[in-house]
């Protein structure tokens, strides 16, 4: 399990980066109808790729997301989020 920080969200197709708190930064697509903003705690297997459950540390609840990346620089979540 890891903390990490939402960065960047992208509301129209679903996805936002995780700032991990070890440095690295990863993408996820939401698939569930939770809110998500930029500076939310998000914990669980951030290095995930494909579906994982999620906690929402400020909602005190889980949520489905799919990783769409492993650890990598914020550039190159970047260039995936808003290609």
């Amino acid at each position: 399990m890891a903390d990490g920080t939402v960065r960047e969200v992208d509301l129209r197709r679903g996805m936002f980066i995780v700032a991990i708190d070890d440095g690295d930064f990863v993408v996820f697509e939401l698939c569930d109808g939770i809110d998500i903003a930029a500076g939310d705690r998000i914990r669980g297997d951030l290095e995930a790729l494909g579906g994982e459950t999620l906690q929402h540390l400020g909602q005190r609840r889980q949520f489905e997301a799919y990783g769409q990346s492993g650890p990598s620089s914020l550039a190159a979540c970047q260039r995936l989020l808003f290609r």
